[in-house]
């Protein structure tokens, strides 16, 4: 499973071939190999903020050895309470690289349902957008969640800045963290109560090899993934996109870059390829 590599220039992993698939979990050694290939780097956007993904990678490293130092045991769930962006998929991608289990809630569905679904999967920490984080308080209340960290400066929660720290005793990011005990939680209400669905690790990355192959990603592509899109289809996809170096467009309302026009979209139906690079950009 690649135990030895690790990442940074200074460490023991940067002899090693370079990867082009995941190790650990989906996003496990994709800093590494962006690093090495700086001209295949993509981005992912939001309306008004962009961040190119080796920034991303690196992050999502940096705030894994934060939540590990905090405590956090693989199989742990984790709440992820943000829109479709930038910072829901950081947080999702966060919790599989120390091998948790990442609970994305709607803030859409209503919050005894939300409630539920944290209480039901004893979910003890939930990441929240800034603008929600007194919704993500609230459900602390109401479910077992005992702490809150916020993408911002939020008063009663933790600012996300503070899992990006140096570790005080010098240790770092392993990508086999994951073990591959990762996932996604999905969750939904029916007649007999909440239903729960776990997509284990082996689910997500059966489902990146095949939207990477089936929808030919190149780094060309701008990658649209809507709101609405189904969880654990979007994680995969998006991660696809960002080890392909593939530009990410998040929300419905998220243009694409300038000069170029989407490619790939995922809304709520299956991913689908809508045109080619080279055509869409003669459209824009």
């Amino acid at each position: 499973m690649g135990v030895g590599l690790t990442s940074g220039t200074d460490r023991p992993g940067r002899h090693l071939p370079r990867r082009d698939a995941p190790i650990g979990s989906l996003t496990g050694g994709l800093s590494e190999r962006l690093r090495l290939r700086p001209m295949r780097g993509g981005t992912i956007r939001r309306s008004g903020r962009r961040v190119d993904a080796l920034t991303f990678a690196a992050t999502v490293e940096r705030a894994a050895v934060g939540l590990s130092r905090r405590g956090m045991c693989l199989g742990d769930v984790v709440g992820v309470l943000a829109p479709v962006g930038p910072e829901r998929f950081l947080a999702t991608y966060t919790v599989m690289a120390v091998g948790g289990r990442a609970l994305p809630l709607s803030p859409s569905t209503p919050l005894e349902n939300q409630a539920a679904a944290l209480g039901e999967t004893d979910a003890r920490l939930l990441l929240a957008d800034e603008g929600l984080t007194a919704l993500a308080q609230e459900l602390a209340e109401r479910s077992r969640v005992r702490q809150v960290i916020s993408f911002g400066d939020s008063r009663g929660a933790t600012p996300f800045e503070e899992l990006l720290l140096p570790s005080p005793d010098g240790s770092g990011y392993n990508p086999s963290r994951g073990l591959f005990d990762n996932g996604v939680l999905g969750y939904e209400t029916t007649p007999d109560g909440l239903f729960t669905t776990l997509y284990p690790h082996n689910d997500l990355l059966a489902r990146f090899t095949d939207l990477r192959a089936r929808l030919s990603l190149e780094p060309e592509d701008v990658v649209a993934v809507e709101d609405g899109a189904e969880e654990p289809t979007a994680t995969a996809l998006v991660a696809a996109a960002l080890w392909t170096g593939a530009c990410v467009t998040t929300g419905s309302d998220c243009p694409p870059p300038e000069g170029r026009g989407v490619t790939v979209r995922c809304g709520r139906g299956a991913p689908v390829r809508i045109a080619l690079p080279g055509d869409a950009s003669k459209r824009s």
